[in-house]
């Protein structure tokens, strides 16, 4: 499973992201525009859609 990742908007802080399975929100007709709120731990809330997610779980080293 991808480590998904976030840059905070206001300081650029890198924080998990949560991650939900795509087959989840199959019956909402704006899934590529989703957005989700989330809240750093400086506590700067912003809305990020899909295109924000950064993968991060990099090659497997075990």
């Amino acid at each position: 499973m991808p480590m998904l990742m976030l840059k905070c908007k206001n300081c650029g802080e890198v924080f998990p992201g949560v991650y939900i399975p795509e087959d989840t929100k199959k019956d909402s007709k704006s899934d590529s525009n989703s957005i989700t709120s989330h809240i750093c731990s400086r506590g700067h809330k912003n809305d990020y859609s899909s295109v924000d997610y950064m993968d991060w779980s990099g090659p497997e080293t075990f």
